[in-house]
C-alpha cells in the first residue's frame, strides 16, 4: 500500500531531526570547510611561493590571481564554519516551538518545521529525483513520545 503524503512528510521530518541531532550536517559542513581551507593554504603558501621562485616567469597576473583565489578559499571556509556553528549545530533544537501541549504525553514540547519530500521514483531511478509533497510537520520532542502530525500545503503530483 503506498504511503500518503502525510506519512512521507512525517518520515522525512523524523529523518531530518535524527540527522540534525547526530551532527551529520555539522560534520559535512566542517569537512567542506576543511577542503576549502586546504585549497586556500595550498594556493597561498605552497603554489604561489613556488611560482614566485621561478625567475623567468612574468609574475604579476599569476601571483595576483593565486592570491585572490587563496583568500577567497579561506573566506569561503570561514563562512562555512560560521554557518555550521549557527545553522547545523546539533545542540540546537529541530524546528520552531509550537504553543500548546502534546496530545499524547501532555508536555509542552511540540516543534514544527517546513518539510519537502524528494526521492527517486519507484522503478525509475534514471529519471532523477522526483519532488513530492510539501507541508508543515509537528513532532513531539519528549523522549519516548511518538506524536507526529503533518499538514500538506502542496500535494504530490501523482
Amino acid at each position: 500500500m503506498p504511503k500518503t503524503d502525510e506519512d512521507l512528510l512525517i518520515d522525512d521530518a523524523i529523518s531530518q531531526r535524527k540527522s540534525h541531532k547526530r551532527g551529520y550536517n555539522l560534520f559535512a559542513t566542517l569537512s567542506l570547510a576543511a577542503i576549502f581551507a586546504a585549497a586556500g593554504w595550498f594556493l597561498l603558501f605552497w603554489l604561489r611561493p613556488l611560482i614566485k621562485s621561478v625567475w623567468f616567469l612574468p609574475l604579476g597576473t599569476v601571483t595576483t590571481g593565486l592570491l585572490v583565489a587563496g583568500v577567497a578559499a579561506f573566506a569561503i571556509a570561514g563562512l562555512l564554519v560560521v554557518g555550521a556553528l549557527f545553522v547545523a549545530n546539533p545542540f540546537a533544537r529541530w524546528g520552531d516551538g509550537v504553543p500548546g501541549t502534546c496530545p499524547l504525553c501532555g508536555k509542552r514540547s511540540l516543534r514544527q518545521e517546513k518539510v519537502e519530500h524528494a526521492g527517486w521514483e519507484d522503478g525509475h531511478p534514471e529519471a532523477g529525483i522526483k519532488k513530492g509533497p510539501r507541508g508543515l510537520v509537528t513532532l513531539c520532542e519528549t523522549p519516548g513520545c511518538q506524536y507526529a502530525a503533518a499538514t500538506v500545503t502542496t500535494p504530490s503530483s501523482s
